[in-house]
């Protein structure tokens, strides 16, 4: 007798007969039939619930932890900035000798921005490395970082995003044209960096972007200090929207802030998803978005 083999089981033509009688039976045709379409309602109906509930929401929570619960290739597109660790590149203290005006001290309320450097980098490949499972294969990742300078040495986020698992597919240059960093000894850091990190080749649309955005370098003036030590600027967080998403796109926002980035996904006819830890920067968000 001839048999079929695979790694899961083995069937005979006399299996096969057997097989089809039961199949061509009516009764087990419709209980089948029942049982499939059940089956496709059931994980439909689950998928349409999940993607709706990520839509145009805003969590209070620790991003790593919220970022986990969410499924893998759901998001097309984040638009972030984290905070720097400039206290804990410092050893806890702050520096205010070279700053033009004490204002520019950055303090959030429900996070210490006081890491070790190691422990911060860790953490923020943690974040990169979430990132990657959660965004699409065509998706793209913004994130605004700069170097900082401590003891004559400059610490580039690149030190920390090469460990992750993402691939820098361009560098944009943010010029803010000013700072409130004035030392005589080096010259004006009026720069900070916006990594377009991707896991595979990005969906684009550089046709969105004015002409003057067409280059990598990026000229903006930055938002004052105001409700959030260091909003986003509003024309920033449009270009990366735009270049990278359609409309009804989701776009994530792990740090979320003040709120630019739900309240530009809003204008733009994205869905837009921020999370942040401290209620006080929810609360500002949901304003924004009410104006």
């Amino acid at each position: 007798m001839a048999e079929f083999k695979s790694r899961s089981m083995v069937i005979s033509f006399d299996n096969l007969t057997s097989l089809s009688e039961r199949i061509l039976d009516p009764k087990t045709r419709f209980l089948n039939f029942l049982i499939f379409f059940s089956y496709i309602l059931y994980h439909t109906g689950c998928k349409n619930k999940q993607d709706m509930s990520m839509k145009n929401q805003l969590i209070k929570g620790d991003c790593l932890e919220v970022m986990r619960s969410f499924d893998d290739d759901s998001i097309d597109a984040i638009v972030t900035s984290p905070p720097y660790n400039k206290k804990g590149l410092k050893g806890g203290k702050k520096k205010i000798g070279n700053q033009v005006w004490k204002k520019f001290n950055i303090d959030y309320n429900e996070y210490g921005d006081n890491l070790s450097e190691d422990d911060y980098a860790n953490w923020m490949i943690e974040v990169l490395n979430e990132m990657k499972r959660i965004i699409k294969p065509n998706g793209s990742i913004f994130f605004n970082h700069k170097p900082r300078r401590h003891n004559n040495k400059v610490y580039l986020p690149t030190d920390f995003i090469s460990k992750s698992d993402l691939t820098i597919y361009q560098l944009i240059i943010w010029n803010r044209a000013s700072s409130p960093n004035i030392r005589k000894d080096v010259l004006l850091p009026n720069t900070e960096h916006i990594y377009w990190l991707v896991k595979g080749k990005p969906k684009t649309f550089k046709n969105n972007l004015e002409t003057e955005f067409n280059s990598e370098i990026w000229n903006i003036t930055p938002e004052r200090q105001g409700l959030h030590p260091a909003p986003f600027p509003k024309k920033l967080v449009e270009n990366c929207v735009l270049l990278s998403t359609e409309k009804n796109d989701i776009v994530l926002d792990p740090f979320l802030g003040s709120g630019t980035t739900p309240f530009v996904c809003k204008e733009l006819d994205r869905f837009y998803v921020g999370i942040d830890l401290d209620e006080k920067y929810i609360d500002i968000s949901r304003k924004k978005l009410d104006e």
